[in-house]
C-alpha cells in the first residue's frame, strides 16, 4: 500500500502540493500572480511558504505544539512531516485545526481509524 492510500483524494492532492511547494499559500500564489503579496496574512512576519506554515508561523503555535507532542523531533523537519507515513495523521490534524486550506480543500481532518474511537 502506498503512503497516502489510507486518505481521501483531497488529502493526497494537498500533500502533493505541499511537497512540491505548489500549495495555495501566498508565496506560491504570488509567484503565479494570484496574490498581491507573498507575505503571510496570518502573522505578517514572512513569506507564507510551506516551511513557514508548518514550522514558524506564530499564528499556528498552539496547533504546532500539539503536532510536536505527537511527533517529537520529527515535527521540526518538513522532510519528516511530509514524507513519513507515521506523521501524516498528525499533519492532517494540524492542517485541519489551522483551517488554512479549508476554502480550497474542505475538511482535511484525517479519516477515523476503525479501531480509533477517540480521535
Amino acid at each position: 500500500a502506498g503512503l497516502i492510500d489510507q486518505f481521501p483524494r483531497r488529502h493526497s492532492s494537498l500533500l502533493f502540493q505541499l511537497r512540491t511547494g505548489h500549495a495555495p499559500l501566498n508565496k506560491h500564489l504570488h509567484r503565479i500572480a494570484k496574490s498581491e503579496t507573498a507575505i503571510c496574512q496570518q502573522c505578517n512576519e514572512g513569506n507564507e511558504s510551506v516551511h513557514h506554515f508548518l514550522l514558524t508561523c506564530p499564528a499556528y503555535t498552539r496547533h504546532r505544539n500539539i503536532l510536536r507532542q505527537e511527533l517529537g523531533t520529527r515535527a521540526h523537519h518538513v522532510k519528516h512531516i511530509l514524507n513519513e507515513a507515521e506523521c501524516l495523521k498528525s499533519l492532517f490534524k494540524f492542517i485541519a485545526k489551522s483551517r488554512r486550506f479549508e476554502p480550497v480543500f474542505g475538511d482535511v481532518s484525517p479519516p477515523k481509524d476503525k479501531n480509533d474511537r477517540n480521535s
